[in-house]
C-alpha cells in the first residue's frame, strides 16, 4: 500500500504544480500559447533527468542505497522550494522569451521538480524488486490517475478559490508532509528488502530489448506529446490561453495513459484506427476554417482528436512495453521521446515552419506509426505462433488494417497538400516567432482589394490596395467606430497624447494629426516590422508616432516605478493574442494601472469584438470599481467589414455628453449584463461565453 499512496500523491504534485507556477509566468512574457509550449518543454525536459537519475541510480547501486541517496536529495529539495511569488518574481528575466521561460522554471523549480519526477519510476523498480518480479503497471496507472486528478481539480478547487501566492505556499506545505511520509515508507521498504528479490530483479531486467522496439516507443511517446502541445497551440489560436485550455487536453491525454496501460481493453485497433482516419479528414477543416465554428464546437472537435490519437500512441504503446522487467528503460525512453516532441514543437517548427504545420503534421504521424507499430506486432506475432489458426486470422486482419492505414496517410497528405496550397496562395509574407505566426495577405475578389495582417487566423488590420491612394482605417478602426468617434470629439480643442496597447498594422495613426504624440505599446517585434514594411499608416501620419516594444503591462508598470504615468488623453487598448485581448492585460489589477496612466478626464478605449466571447461583464464590473461610466459603441458590418464593438471608460462630460456621441452609442440596459471579476488570480471564459449567455 505505501508503493501506491507514494505514487499518487508525488504524481498528484508534479502535475499541480505545471498550471500553478505556468499561470505565475505567463502574464510577463505576454500571454500568449508559447509560453505554456516552453513550460511543457521545461516539465518533459525535467521528467526526462529525474527518469535518467532514477535509470543510472538503479543500475549502480543496491537497493538500500538508493534508497538513501534519493531520500538524501529529497530532503536537499526542501531547501530549494518557492514558498511565494516573490522567489519566483525576483529571478533576473533576460534573454530571448523562450531561454527566459526555461530560465525562470530552471531556478524557481528544477531540483525539486526533478527529484519529485523520479520517485515514481524508482518505486515501480523497488515494487518489482520486493515482489518477486509482479506487474509494476499498476504503480504507473496510479501515477496517471493522481496527475489526472491534480488537473482537473486545479480549475475546480484551487484557482476560484485559492490567490496564486496562497497556491505556491500550499503546494510547497505539501511538498514538506511528502518527503516526511516517504522517508517512512523508505525506511519500511529497506527494512524488508532482500538479497534475493534484488537478485531476481536484476534476472528480470537483464532482458534483451530490440532495437526497433526501443524507437517505436520513443517515437510514439514524442508522437503524443507533439499531438498534445500542438492541439494547445490550434486551441489558443482563436482562445486566449487560460488555465483550462492547458490542463483539458493535459488531462485528456494522461487519461488515454491510464486507460491504455489498465486492465480494460478498451483499445481496440479496429474501432480506434477507423475512426480516427475519418476524424483525420475533420481536423483538415479546422485546421484551415476552424475560425469559422464557435468556440465549443472547436474545443469538442479538437479534443476529440486528442483523445483518439492519443488513445492509438499509447494503445500502441502498451502493445509493445516489455512483459517483465525493464521498467526503468521503458519509461526512460517514453520520458525521452516526451522530451524530444516538446523540443520539436518548441524550437524546431518555429524555425523550420512559417506556417502552424506541427498540428497537421502530428494527425499524418499518427497513421504512419500506427501503421509501422502494427506492421511489427504481425511479425512478432509470426515468430510467436506460425502454426495457429486464430493467428493467422488476426495475422490477416492484422495486415488489411496496416495496408489500409498507409493507404488513408497518403491521400489525406495528398488532400492537405492542396487545401494548404490554395489558403496560401494570397500570401505575400509570413513569418514565426515565440508570439506566433504572422502573414500578410493581398486579397482580391469582388468588392475587396485589400492587405491585411493575419494573426494565426485572425486579421489585426487592413489597408486599401494600392498603398499609395488610401490610408483611410479599415475594418475594426474605420470611420463611424466607436474609436474613430472618440479620438474625433477629443481632437477638437487640442493636440492629444495617445497611448495604444497593440500596434496592428498602426491604422490608428492615422487618426493623428499635427502636435499629437502617439505611443504604441507591441509585444510581438514581428509586428513593428510588418507594420512598417508592408503598410503605409505609421509612416503617412502627421502625429508624432513612437512605438515602444515588449508586453503593455510590464512596460507601463516599469513607467509608473520611474515616475512617468504617460497622463494620456486616450489610452487605447487594443492587444489581441488570437481573437481576443489576453487575460491579464483585462484584470482588476491591469485597469487600476491604466487608470494611473490616464489623465483626470481622460478616457480608456477598448476593443473587445469577437465572435465568440463578451468581455463587456469584464468591464462593466472594473468600470464600477474605478468609478467611471461607460458607453458602448457597436458598429455592424455590411458585408465586406467586420462587425465592430468599443467600449469607452471615462469621466469626461466632452464625452460622455456629446450629442454625436450620445446619439451614436449602443444603449446598455441595467442589469443586461452579469458583472463579472477578473483579477490576476482568477479569470474564467465561461463567463463571457456567447452561446450561454
Amino acid at each position: 500500500m505505501q508503493y501506491f499512496i507514494s505514487v499518487f500523491i508525488s504524481a498528484f504534485l508534479v502535475f499541480q504544480i505545471q498550471p500553478i507556477i505556468s499561470k505565475i509566468i505567463l502574464p510577463w512574457f505576454g500571454g500568449g500559447a508559447s509560453v505554456w509550449t516552453t513550460c511543457m518543454l521545461f516539465f518533459q525536459f525535467f521528467l526526462l533527468v529525474g527518469y535518467l537519475y532514477a535509470y543510472i541510480l538503479t543500475k549502480i547501486l543496491r537497493v538500500k542505497y538508493q534508497i538513501a541517496m534519493h531520500l538524501a536529495c529529497l530532503l536537499l529539495s526542501l531547501f530549494l522550494l518557492p514558498i511565494n511569488i516573490a522567489d519566483i518574481q525576483n529571478i533576473v528575466i533576460s534573454g530571448s522569451p523562450t531561454w527566459a521561460v526555461l530560465k525562470v522554471l530552471f531556478f524557481s523549480l528544477g531540483f525539486p521538480y526533478l527529484i519529485l519526477s523520479a520517485n515514481t519510476p524508482l518505486l515501480q523498480h523497488w515494487f518489482t524488486s520486493e515482489t518477486n518480479g509482479a506487474n509494476p503497471y499498476r504503480l504507473y496507472a496510479i501515477s496517471n490517475v493522481g496527475a489526472f486528478l491534480a488537473l482537473i481539480s486545479y480549475p475546480v478547487v484551487i484557482e476560484p478559490f485559492m490567490p496564486l501566492d496562497w497556491q505556491i505556499k500550499l503546494w510547497s506545505t505539501i511538498y514538506w508532509l511528502f518527503v516526511l511520509m516517504v522517508g517512512w515508507i523508505f525506511y519500511i521498504v529497506a527494512k524488508q528488502n532482500s538479497h534475493d528479490r534484488l537478485s531476481i530483479d536484476e534476472q528480470l531486467i537483464s532482458s534483451k530489448i530490440h532495437f526497433s522496439r526501443l524507437i517505436l516507443w520513443f517515437m510514439l511517446s514524442a508522437l503524443g506529446v507533439i499531438l498534445l502541445v500542438s492541439t494547445t497551440n490550434a486551441l489558443t489560436q482563436n482562445i486566449p490561453p487560460v488555465p483550462f485550455l492547458w490542463i483539458v487536453p493535459l488531462a485528456i491525454y494522461l487519461l488515454t495513459y491510464v486507460v491504455a496501460f489498465s486492465n480494460i481493453a478498451i483499445y481496440v485497433r479496429n474501432i480506434w484506427l477507423p475512426f480516427f482516419m475519418l476524424l483525420s479528414f475533420v481536423a483538415l477543416l479546422i485546421y484551415f476554417i476552424g475560425g469559422q465554428f464557435d468556440i465549443i464546437t472547436q474545443l469538442l472537435i479538437y479534443l476529440l482528436i486528442l483523445l483518439c490519437g492519443c488513445m492509438i500512441c499509447h494503445g500502441e504503446l502498451n502493445s509493445l512495453k516489455p512483459k517483465h522487467g525493464n521498467t526503468t528503460l521503458f519509461y526512460l525512453m517514453l520520458s525521452a521521446g516526451g522530451v524530444f516532441g516538446s523540443f520539436l514543437v518548441t524550437f524546431v517548427a518555429k524555425s523550420l515552419f512559417d506556417e502552424f504545420l506541427e498540428f497537421p503534421l502530428a494527425i499524418f504521424g499518427v497513421l504512419v506509426l500506427a501503421s509501422a507499430s502494427m506492421w511489427w506486432n504481425k511479425q512478432n506475432r509470426l515468430t510467436e505462433a506460425k502454426s495457429s489458426g486464430a493467428s493467422v486470422v488476426a495475422k490477416n486482419q492484422l495486415s488489411i488494417l496496416t495496408i489500409g492505414t498507409a493507404v488513408v496517410a497518403l491521400v489525406w497528405l495528398f488532400a492537405f497538400g492542396k487545401l494548404n496550397n490554395q489558403y496560401q496562395q494570397y500570401d505575400i509574407a509570413k513569418a514565426r516567432n515565440f508570439y506566433g505566426i504572422l502573414s500578410v495577405k493581398d486579397i482580391s475578389e469582388g468588392k475587396v482589394n485589400e492587405r491585411r495582417l493575419i494573426d494565426g487566423t485572425t486579421s489585426h488590420g487592413s489597408q486599401s490596395l494600392p498603398l499609395s491612394k488610401s490610408t483611410v482605417p479599415l475594418s475594426y478602426y474605420r470611420p463611424g467606430t466607436g474609436v474613430q468617434l472618440v479620438i474625433e470629439e477629443l481632437s477638437n480643442d487640442r493636440p492629444l497624447q495617445v497611448g495604444i496597447i497593440g500596434l496592428g498594422v498602426g491604422a490608428l495613426a492615422a487618426y493623428g494629426q499635427l502636435g499629437d504624440h502617439y505611443t504604441f505599446y507591441e509585444l510581438n517585434p514581428l509586428v513593428a516590422d510588418f507594420a512598417n514594411r508592408y503598410f503605409s499608416y505609421l509612416g503617412s501620419t502627421e502625429a508624432d508616432v513612437d512605438v515602444r516594444l515588449g508586453d503593455a503591462r510590464v512596460t507601463l508598470q516599469n513607467e509608473l516605478d520611474l515616475g512617468d504615468n504617460n497622463a494620456f488623453d486616450l489610452l487605447i487598448i487594443d492587444a489581441f493574442s488570437g481573437d481576443l485581448i489576453p487575460t491579464h492585460l483585462m484584470t482588476q489589477e491591469a485597469f487600476l494601472l491604466y487608470q494611473q496612466h490616464i489623465k483626470a478626464q481622460g478616457v480608456m478605449a477598448l476593443h473587445i469584438s469577437n465572435r465568440h466571447l463578451s468581455l463587456l461583464p469584464v468591464i462593466m464590473n472594473h468600470s464600477k470599481s474605478l468609478n467611471m461610466q461607460v458607453m458602448l459603441f457597436e458598429t455592424p458590418g455590411d458585408g465586406y467589414e467586420h462587425d465592430a464593438q468599443w467600449v469607452i471608460l471615462t469621466n469626461n462630460s466632452l464625452v460622455t455628453q456629446s450629442p454625436k456621441l450620445m446619439a451614436m452609442q449602443t444603449p446598455i440596459a441595467k442589469g443586461q449584463y452579469q458583472n463579472v471579476l477578473w483579477t490576476d488570480d482568477y479569470s474564467s471564459l465561461l463567463a463571457i461565453l456567447k452561446v450561454l449567455n
